[in-house]
C-alpha cells in the first residue's frame, strides 16, 4: 500500500508542476520553449505523440518519488524533497537539455532555429527561470504530501547511533 500512495504522491506532484508551468506561462508570459522537455525528447527520437510525452513526464515524476520514499523513508523532509527537485533540474541543465539540443542550462544554437521550429528556445534566462520554479514545486509538493501521508511511517530501521 505505501508504493501505491508513493505512486499518487508522485502524480500529484507532477500534476501540481505542470500546473504551476502553465500558470507560469499565462500569467508572466514565460514560453520559452515551443514544446515541453518530454516532447522535445521524443521529437529527437522521432516520436511525435503529446499523450506518450506527457504520460513518460508522469514516469519521471512518480519514478522520482518512489526514489525519494525510498532513500529517507525513515526520515521525510520538505527540504530533502525540494534538494532532490533541485538535483533533478541541475540534471536537467547539464545532461537532459543538451541531449534534447537545448545545450547546457538552455545556452545552445535552439535559439537559432527557426521560431517556428518545435525545439526553438527563445530566452536562455527564460527557460532557466521556469525550469527552476516548476522543479521546486514539484519538490514542495512531493515533500509536503509525503509528509502528510507518511506522518509516523518507519518503515526502516534507523542506523545505529554510536555509542
Amino acid at each position: 500500500m505505501k508504493w501505491v500512495k508513493t505512486i499518487l504522491i508522485g502524480i500529484l506532484a507532477t500534476f501540481a508542476m505542470d500546473v504551476s508551468m502553465k500558470i507560469l506561462m499565462n500569467t508572466l508570459g514565460l514560453m520559452p520553449t515551443n514544446i515541453h522537455p518530454a516532447a522535445a525528447f521524443l521529437y529527437n527520437l522521432g516520436i511525435q505523440s503529446n499523450y506518450f510525452s506527457l504520460i513518460l513526464h508522469y514516469c519521471y515524476g512518480i519514478l522520482w518519488a518512489l526514489v525519494f520514499v525510498y532513500a529517507f523513508e525513515f526520515n521525510f523532509s520538505v527540504k530533502k524533497a525540494v534538494i532532490l527537485s533541485l538535483v533533478l533540474w541541475i540534471f536537467m541543465m547539464t545532461v537532459y537539455s543538451p541531449v534534447i539540443g537545448w545545450g547546457f542550462f538552455g545556452v545552445g544554437n535552439a535559439r537559432l532555429l527557426d521560431n517556428s521550429h518545435p525545439l526553438f528556445v527563445s530566452s536562455t534566462i527564460e527557460f532557466i527561470a521556469l525550469t527552476l520554479s516548476i522543479h521546486i514545486c514539484y519538490g514542495l509538493t512531493l515533500g509536503i504530501l509525503t509528509k502528510k501521508i507518511f506522518p509516523n511511517y518507519k518503515g526502516k530501521t534507523q542506523p545505529a547511533q554510536p555509542v
